[in-house]
C-alpha cells in the first residue's frame, strides 16, 4: 500500500512539474506571436500606404520567415494574424500621419 501511495505522489509531482513547464513555454510562445503580428501589421501597413508599394514587395522586407503570419489589407486597416486568427493585430492608416497599431 505504501508503494502505491509513493507512486501516486511521484506521478502527481511529475504532472505538476510538466504542467508548469507547459504553461511557461506556452506563455512565451503567445507573447512572441503577439509581437510578431504587431510588427508585421505595422510594417506592412507602412509599406503599403506610406511607401505605396505592392504587398509582394512588402513581404520581401522581412529578414525572418513570416510564412506563419497571415496578412490582410482592406484599404485602411492592415491585419496580421497567426493560428487562424487566434492572435491578431491591426494597424490603421491615417493620411498625413502614417500607420498606427490599434489598441488590442
Amino acid at each position: 500500500m505504501k508503494l502505491v501511495k509513493l507512486l501516486l505522489i511521484t506521478l502527481a509531482v511529475v504532472l505538476v512539474i510538466a504542467g508548469l513547464g507547459w504553461q511557461f513555454w506556452l506563455k512565451d510562445q503567445v507573447a512572441y506571436a503577439k509581437v510578431a503580428t504587431a510588427y508585421g501589421a505595422k510594417q506592412v501597413c507602412s509599406c503599403l500606404h506610406v511607401g505605396e508599394r505592392p504587398l509582394e514587395s512588402c513581404m520581401d522586407d522581412f529578414t525572418v520567415d513570416i510564412s506563419a503570419v497571415t496578412i490582410a489589407d482592406d484599404g485602411a486597416v492592415t491585419t496580421a494574424s497567426v493560428l487562424g486568427g487566434l492572435v491578431k493585430s491591426e494597424a490603421s492608416f491615417t493620411p498625413g500621419l502614417g500607420c498606427t497599431l490599434a489598441k488590442p
